[in-house]
């Protein structure tokens, strides 16, 4: 008995997990990012992280990702760009947009600067509608202002399970391409 509820209950909470909604938040204001996950109920902080201290700073100063950029061969860096395209691409064909809100204001000491940049942000913003139709997007004008501003909020939501199957596909399309690569070289 206890065989059989195992062989039933694992594949069931796989298929509830896999139907488990996945939602990405992203947002920008006052030259500030964030980035904030959340799988069901439970909230992830992606970016920016909370501030290291002690151990952890060592452990940065340690290692420094630009090194590790330019150790990276540029033949590698090519193939994760062309393994990642299909499988984000098919993701991408998935996920529901819940909400996109945009506002950019023009500004400068320029007036003729600021109307181009409003005028080109006004034709981004017409290409976005006509694939985000409720997206909530205003570009606004300011003579008298210094500096363009950007704020923003984008909110994504997916199945768990179709996050999965697009992470495996990229892995499975990278490794096989990498040690098709490290065979070539040798």
């Amino acid at each position: 008995m206890t065989a059989i509820c195992i062989a039933v209950g694992v594949p069931l909470l796989f298929c509830v997990l896999a139907l488990a909604p996945v939602r990405l938040e992203a947002g920008y204001a006052h030259g500030v990012f964030t980035l904030t996950g959340r799988a069901g109920p439970v909230p992830v902080k992606l970016f920016p992280r909370e501030a290291a201290t002690g151990r952890e700073l060592e452990k940065d100063a340690e290692r420094d990702e630009r090194s590790l950029l330019r150790r990276v061969p540029l033949p590698v860096l090519r193939l994760l760009a062309r393994s990642a395209c299909g499988p984000m691409g098919w993701l991408l064909g998935r996920v529901r947009i819940n909400s996109l809100r945009l506002r950019y204001l023009a500004a400068g000491p320029d007036p003729c600067a600021a109307v181009m940049s409003y005028a080109r942000a006004g034709l981004a913003m017409e290409g976005i509608a006509h694939m985000v139709p409720n997206a909530d997007l205003r570009a606004e004008i300011d003579f008298d202002g210094t500096r363009s501003r950007l704020e923003g909020r984008l909110a994504l939501s997916a199945r768990l399970g179709q996050a999965v199957y697009a992470v495996g596909c990229f892995g499975i399309g990278f490794l096989r391409g990498y040690y098709r690569y490290k065979r070539e070289k040798e």
